[in-house]
């Protein structure tokens, strides 16, 4: 598998002791281990960005949809392979970036290896609006679907989806859908509050 490694580095991993369930908005819990909360771990350990194996299913995922919590983004938790095995990295929030969007990081399957790509803002595009990805319930855990662009509807808002509970007790997301825009409170936070320059003019 090391020989499948492209890039290596060293990074420093904090240790926080929090980990999530699958949720978002009031579904979402994140349990602090008590252990860690006495006293944060410093690990430095080399990290490989890509591998000639996928990463794991995630078991335990958080997902917060744009707008859940104003003036911050959420970054989603990921596989790292570290030292030879993969360990879980949990999310956490990050500042906003008013008149961008965050393309949420993801492993990526090219030719016979997967490569990490790192999450990044993006510029809106004039006539589109971004679909957030999603985690999607595969069987035995959770596996990143990316986002998208999708072509503008005028008078219509695409509003985020919601976590459901499935016949087997699992959580299950669905995904968000076009609504006819009637003004609705609740759908502000899915309205493009920003004016999109079309910079191929």
């Amino acid at each position: 598998m090391l020989a499948a490694m492209r890039k290596i580095g060293l990074v420093v991993i904090a240790l926080a002791g929090c980990y999530g369930t699958v949720g978002v908005g009031v579904h979402s819990t994140v349990r602090v281990n008590p252990v860690a909360a006495v006293a944060t771990a410093v690990a430095v350990a080399a990290v490989v960005n890509a591998v000639a194996t996928a990463p794991p299913m995630a078991v335990n995922v958080e997902y917060y949809d744009a707008g859940y919590r104003p003036g911050h983004c959420w970054v989603n938790g990921r596989y790292t392979y570290v030292n030879s095995s993969w360990a879980w990295q949990p999310g956490y929030w990050q500042d906003d970036r008013p008149g961008y969007v965050w393309i949420q990081g993801a492993w990526t399957q090219q030719g016979n290896q997967y490569v990490w790509v790192d999450g990044y803002w993006a510029e809106p595009r004039a006539g589109y609006v971004y679909l957030d990805g999603y985690y999607d319930y595969r069987d035995t855990g959770y596996a990143w679907v990316p986002g998208r662009w999708e072509v503008e509807r005028p008078g219509y808002v695409f509003v985020g989806g919601t976590w459901t509970t499935s016949g087997g007790g699992h959580r299950v997301w669905q995904q968000g859908r076009w609504e006819r825009d009637d003004g609705r409170a609740e759908w502000t936070r899915y309205r493009r509050t920003t004016v999109v320059r079309d910079h191929r003019r």
